[in-house]
């Protein structure tokens, strides 16, 4: 029967570290049965599971491969989004009662809430990865040479699904950011990604995208490409810039090359908002950036590390009001400096 101290079954096998794309059709799970696994994993994990609960989930284990594998899959990821709570429980519960405090506690309760809400904590429970077939954690980037003529970086957090074969060359950006190099090849179909709110097609370009919650922007820096959405085709050229959802207009813009310096490990900005760059820099780390809302509209320019967001955010410091406090190596505060 599972284990509910840890959540997994005592004879767990140790995760299947292939990329799932070479793993049997058969034996691939699916979004609902990676869905169906969280739901127990939640249910194990909430502290109100009986021996019934164990022993059904041991029966669902049991009755497909592929069931075991999107467990296996969950553990390996679950261990990192429960790490952090409890590190930033022990410095909340030893620190002094305060609103900063209570914010915090109120952060900790969304975290931990993953437990219980399961495949709907998008951002610290990542089912996504869960289907993916190449995947990045909290902070490591990864270049993939998919295919003749075809390669892509995908920025920390971030889980594409990828179909080269024959002459198709399909991706689907399932969360996070990437940055795509496509050149076209005889007798070979222009790429096709899709971005959850749209589908990109390229047969020459260079351009990076980015999928949340909210929605899809994609920039081109070489070629072009062509956003079909919603019956629309919409064409993109190298040096311009479009920001989409389900529910509101495209937007059009100018794409800044800068940005692509997280591919180097580095970020560029130019007159951002406090609170902005703080939000940046808390995609490639595991853990929380709390800025005062007295400083976050605070304008800033540089260039800055990118792993390393306490020095990053340090390096600020001479130049504005600010006082930026680690806590713990997972919660930094940003304040104004004390006259």
């Amino acid at each position: 029967m599972p284990d509910t101290a840890n959540g997994m079954p005592p004879d767990r096998r140790p995760p299947d570290r292939r990329p799932l794309h070479r793993l049997p059709p058969a034996h691939r799970p699916s979004d609902s049965v990676v869905r169906q696994a969280i739901v127990w994993w939640a249910k194990l994990q909430s502290g109100v599971a009986d021996l019934r609960d164990q022993e059904s989930c041991s029966a669902w284990l049991a009755e497909d491969p592929a069931h075991r594998l999107a467990w296996d899959r969950l553990q390996a990821i679950g261990q990192d989004a429960r790490r952090v709570p409890s590190a930033l429980a022990h410095t909340a519960l030893n620190a002094p009662a305060s609103r900063g405090r209570r914010a915090a506690l109120r952060g900790m309760l969304s975290i931990a809430g993953v437990a219980v809400t399961g495949w709907a904590g998008y951002r610290h429970a990542p089912w996504q990865r869960l289907v993916a077939d190449f995947s990045t954690d909290v902070g490591e980037r990864r270049s993939l040479a998919l295919a003749d003529g075809l390669r892509v970086t995908l920025n920390s957090d971030t889980a594409v699904r990828v179909n080269v074969s024959g002459n198709a060359r399909n991706i689907d950006l399932l969360r996070g950011e990437m940055l795509v190099a496509a050149e076209l090849r005889p007798g070979i179909e222009a790429l096709r990604v899709d971005t959850g709110y749209g589908e990109l097609r390229a047969e020459r370009a260079r351009f990076d995208l980015r999928r949340t919650a909210l929605g899809s922007r994609v920039g081109v820096y070489e070629g072009s490409v062509a956003l079909l959405r919603h019956g629309v085709l919409t064409h993109v050229n190298a040096g311009e810039r479009l920001a989409y959802a389900d529910d509101a207009e495209t937007r059009r813009g100018a794409s800044d090359p800068d940005r692509l310096a997280w591919v180097d490990g580095m970020v560029v900005a130019k007159e951002w908002r406090l609170d902005d760059f703080a939000e940046y820099l808390a995609r490639q780390r595991v853990g929380v950036i709390r800025v005062d809302p007295a400083v976050a509209s605070l304008r800033l320019s540089g260039v800055f590390p990118l792993d390393d967001a306490e020095r990053a955010l340090k390096a600020l410091e001479p130049a504005l009001p600010i006082t930026v406090t680690r806590h713990t190596q997972y919660w930094l505060q940003v304040g104004p400096r004390e006259i």
